[in-house]
């Protein structure tokens, strides 16, 4: 055997042995894997005295103030936004966010049906979103408050037109200074935000039928 094919084979066989250990630090690593948290919807049946519309309703991707969409935690101290070690969501913000919503509106039975945008269904109205605050604070000792502020924008599909702008936020303390604590605030603070958008919603999607009849050509 040449020099040369003595030296190529033994680079071969140092760089399979290179890759077995590559492999088995990565099953064998101790890198503790980040704990996961979700946000379920607001419970069904939650909105009473609310216009109840027959009408096929979707809810777009929303789009988010910069720094807050990822599937880290984020958390602002004073004006510096940082993140929450070890923890993320379930998801990135633009998916927990867009279902908290769709969930919320959609098991208060207010509309025909309630779908995300990417569904591709037939619908009526879509609502864009667009998410302002969706982070933790921290100030002067106190306990992380969720903040959440999310805008929707309706919008009539059938002549593209911006019906009404609804606005809605809420702030919820953490009841301990524990991750745990933190995701169920701003479990509460999405979902009364999702429960009062879709009430505005309801409502402007109600008084809004006469065009939509008239855009149909409709009577009545």
């Amino acid at each position: 055997m040449s020099t040369r094919m003595r030296t190529v084979l033994v680079a071969a066989v140092a760089a399979l042995a290179c890759a077995g250990c590559s492999t088995g630090s990565l099953f064998d690593s101790d890198v503790p894997v980040p704990s996961a948290y979700v946000i379920a919807p607001a419970a069904a049946g939650s909105l009473t005295g609310v216009p109840t519309t027959p009408v096929d309703l979707s809810i777009g991707r929303p789009d988010f103030a910069p720094g807050l969409d990822s599937d880290r935690i984020a958390v602002l101290k004073g004006r510096h936004l940082d993140y929450y070690r070890g923890v993320r969501w379930g998801s990135r913000t633009v998916e927990v966010v867009q279902s908290v919503l769709v969930g919320s509106w959609n098991d208060q039975n207010i509309f025909r049906s309630v779908t995300a945008e990417q569904a591709r269904v037939a619908n009526d109205y879509i609502v864009d979103v667009e998410v302002r605050h969706f982070e933790a604070s921290t100030a002067d000792g106190k306990l992380p408050e969720a903040h959440v502020t999310i805008i929707g924008r309706l919008i009539r599909v059938a002549d593209r037109k911006l019906v009404a702008t609804v606005t809605s936020e809420a702030r919820e303390r953490a009841a301990e200074d524990r991750m745990g604590a933190v995701a169920a605030a701003f479990e509460s603070a999405a979902q009364k935000v999702s429960l009062d958008l879709a009430k505005q919603t309801a409502t402007v999607v109600a008084d809004d039928q006469p065009n939509l009849r008239k855009l149909r050509g409709e009577s009545g």
